[in-house]
């Protein structure tokens, strides 16, 4: 009985100090498109196109917000977190992009399927991070399905930005205006050229 008294004094005394120790609280960060309202539109044929859910590498798919070195060196955060994760950000945020940017394309995200057989538009990113230098890094490459099953247009891309001013909020920023303005405006002129074919 005495044990056991004794361990439950431990267990509440732990627990108390647990509680009372001081952590430092997590700066929490959501990409923003800052230009989504000044978009200029593209016609394009009426079509629809399912915008799959966009593939981040595995490194990426945490919370952390990731710094890399130029000899392949991850550093992830720990009190500088993705809001929501990096995928679902680029996913919500693109296919608003694209919603804007095409205003006679009806896109489908996620799971909502119609009836009719629609295009596919697939991207993968395989780098969104700063280095140590103040340089962002974003690379990947996306595709366009036709409804029969062919590849429409493919691409790469490869952008660097540099950062204005130090700091966590100056590099997502950063990545949000690289993002938008130098990797899905130019993918978007693509697509327009393709449909109008």
């Amino acid at each position: 009985m005495m044990k056991f008294r004794l361990l439950l004094i431990f267990v509440i005394a732990s627990v108390t100090t647990a509680c009372a120790t001081n952590v430092a609280p997590a700066n929490e960060y959501l990409l923003m498109d800052d230009s989504l309202q000044t978009v200029s539109t593209q016609e394009t044929k009426r079509v629809s196109i399912q915008l799959l859910p966009i593939v981040v590498a595995n490194y990426l798919a945490g919370n952390e917000i990731v710094l890399v070195t130029q000899q392949g060196e991850v550093h992830r955060s720990q009190s500088n977190l993705w809001a929501e994760s990096l995928s679902s950000q680029l996913t919500r945020l693109t296919q608003q992009r694209l919603e804007r940017t095409f205003p006679s394309i009806t896109w489908f995200g996620g799971q909502r399927l119609p009836a009719s057989a629609i295009g596919l538009l697939n991207i993968e990113v395989d780098g969104f991070y700063a280095d140590l230098n103040g340089v962002v890094h974003i690379s990947g490459r996306w595709q366009v399905i036709s409804e029969t099953g062919e590849l429409s247009a493919s691409d790469t891309f490869y952008v660097t930005d540099e950062l204005q001013s130090d700091g966590y909020a100056a590099m997502v920023r950063t990545l949000s205006g690289s993002w938008f303005n130098r990797v899905i405006d130019p993918m978007t002129k693509d697509i327009a050229e393709v449909l109008n074919r």
